[in-house]
């Protein structure tokens, strides 16, 4: 083991001479030899670096000289004729067109936008008109008109969806929590707890419910007994509300 070294583990395990096991047990063993001194490490000499001789020293100075060399053409030693016009300069027409080109681009989005506007505002079609619904009282012998609209802003849904808002966002399912929230469902009309089964509100509380009996089955492998408890818990909340889901059910 003493004539082992880390850069020979390390090639064999590379070549799979040795397997993943045996390569980290021989390197602890290795290592902790090293530290405790039982192994004594053998110091590397490298070879020092040839010094350059003289021919190579000329050779690259020679080299250095040839590139600092300028090699001129024979147009670029030429001089100009005094009498000579220079050639004339030509303007760069691409330049205006460019500088131009942005506010083109500019003026017909704006064309564009605006009569997209207009075409929404002139073909969007309007609202149906409301309908008026007629109420009549016996007493006076009047008759009263309601606003179809406004007659429909009085949800019966609301108070449920409002109920079910608010126990999700404290997202509490302690027993308590779920007998108060029963006894406020009850305290609700028939008509506003059926209104508010329809709404995708209860959905949500469904699948919340659904979620806990889950984490109820994975408590099970801890304890059994507290698993069962909040699984029955959650199977009677459901019923209360009116949910009927084939998947709360014990296994």
């Amino acid at each position: 083991m003493s004539k082992q070294t880390l850069r020979g583990l390390a090639k064999d395990f590379a070549k799979g001479a040795i397997g993943k096991d045996v390569y980290r047990k021989s390197r602890t063993e290795l290592v902790q030899g090293i530290i405790a001194g039982k192994i004594s490490l053998t110091s590397i000499d490298y070879e020092a670096p040839l010094k350059p001789t003289n021919e190579l020293e000329s050779a690259i100075t020679e080299g250095i000289k040839r590139d600092k060399t300028e090699i001129t053409s024979p147009q670029q030693t030429r001089k100009p004729k005094s009498n000579s016009v220079p050639p004339p300069v030509k303007q760069n027409v691409s330049s205006k067109k460019n500088k131009k080109s942005p506010f083109i681009f500019i003026l017909v989005s704006f064309i564009i936008v605006l009569s997209l506007i207009l075409t929404v505002i002139l073909f969007y079609p309007k609202p149906p008109e409301s309908e008026t619904v007629k109420i009549s009282v016996s007493s006076d012998n009047k008759t009263v008109t309601v606003d179809d609209m406004t007659a429909t802003t009085i949800d019966e849904s609301a108070a449920g969806e409002t109920l079910m808002a608010n126990f999700l966002s404290e997202n509490s399912w302690d027993e308590e929590s779920l007998d108060k929230f029963i006894a406020s469902w009850s305290e609700l009309t028939a008509a506003e707890r059926n209104s508010a089964n329809q709404t995708k509100r209860m959905q949500r509380m469904n699948d919340s419910i659904y979620k806990r009996f889950l984490e109820g089955k994975a408590l099970a492998s801890i304890d059994i007994d507290k698993a069962r408890v909040k699984q029955q818990q959650l199977i009677e909340f459901a019923y209360a509300l009116g949910i009927n889901d084939s998947r709360l059910t014990l296994d």
